[in-house]
């Protein structure tokens, strides 16, 4: 019997995260949810030794729930859930994280499995505070060249025209915004930064986007003796969705290599390219990940500086309601402390 008791799927967005939770949760024993933000969302570290009243406890349960049921951006009134939180909320308070940690377990035992698996990427800035307060929990940080990144970002507002006609389009929007090489650029550093800290921590394992693609097989099997869980090969086979450059292909399964290197066939002009691999470039060179030569600035690289401050403020605007605490999302993604 394994000693995991949760599964933390994380890494910098649009790094393989959604893939890598699909493959886990192929096995019996695990239950994948969507995306539930719940840290920095729903629960900061302001909160962390805060405990709730009955009424606020009803409320955060629920919230959980609906974001399970509907996803993350189709809440439909949560309150419709308090019947069903109520009755696994027995004392009269609880903190945030006992909360989180019911209801990973109540749902993951309604779709009858044992181990809960959260697949939300920004959790990549939360590990210690997951390690710290899920002592048996494992966590598998995913990590991607980041021009691939970049080229997934860039087009990630495509998503809705793609397969994924549930995302409303004021999300369309945001993600449009959300987009500028130098943020996400940033973004990418911060995130493999943090998980770099937990090098050494034998419950944190990375994987590289890249090598699950080209050995999905040695790789899984190694990441499912990580977990304390037989291998199974129906792991291998996923659906090829979720992809911000091609249609979802709901009548294929298993692991696309095609996805690699993706930004050297197009979508990225030679500024985002440049910028990218200038603000990324030790981190690069940590994961092995090769440099494309220069021998000059290109021309748009100024006018990326110049749209950058337009472009950060808008989206800024457009994200205030996803933030919980402002100082926190600073200091974590921005100056990665």
């Amino acid at each position: 019997m394994t000693n995991t008791k949760q599964i933390f799927v994380v890494g910098n967005s649009r790094s393989g995260t959604t893939m890598m939770g699909r493959i886990i949760g192929k096995h019996s024993s695990v239950f994948t949810f969507k995306e539930l933000h719940f840290f920095g969302q729903l629960w900061s570290l302001k909160d962390e030794n805060k405990f709730l009243e009955k009424k606020e406890s009803v409320k955060l349960f629920s919230k959980l729930v609906c974001i399970q049921e509907f996803g993350i951006f189709n809440q439909r009134n949560p309150e419709q859930f308090d019947n069903i939180s109520e009755l696994q909320l027995s004392q009269k308070e609880h903190s945030g994280i006992d909360i989180f940690n019911l209801f990973l377990n109540y749902s993951t035992e309604q779709n009858n499995s044992v181990i809960p698996c959260d697949q939300t990427p920004r959790n990549v800035f939360y590990i210690q505070e997951i390690l710290d307060n899920f002592p048996n929990a494992k966590v598998v940080n995913m990590v991607r060249d980041p021009r691939d990144v970049l080229l997934s970002q860039k087009n990630k507002w495509k998503r809705r025209y793609l397969g994924a006609s549930s995302i409303p389009f004021r999300e369309a929007i945001r993600s449009y915004f959300n987009y500028h090489p130098i943020a996400i650029s940033k973004i990418w550093n911060t995130s493999i930064l943090n998980a770099r800290k937990f090098e050494q921590e034998k419950r944190v394992k990375t994987i590289k986007f890249e090598d699950l693609l080209l050995n999905p097989k040695s790789t899984i099997s190694e990441l499912c003796s990580f977990l304390e869980i037989n291998f199974d090969e129906s792991m291998l086979r996923v659906p090829n969705i979720g992809s911000s450059t091609n249609l979802d292909k709901n009548s294929t399964s298993g692991i696309d290599k095609s996805k690699i290197g993706s930004w050297k066939r197009g979508g990225l002009n030679l500024s985002e390219i440049y910028i990218c691999q200038k603000m990324c470039r030790e981190n690069m060179s940590f994961y092995k990940y090769e440099n494309r030569v220069f021998n000059w600035i290109p021309l748009f690289t100024i006018i990326s500086i110049f749209t950058f401050p337009i472009k950060i403020s808008v989206s800024f605007i457009l994200n205030l309601q996803r933030i919980k605490n402002f100082k926190e999302l600073i200091k974590k993604r921005i100056l990665n402390k």
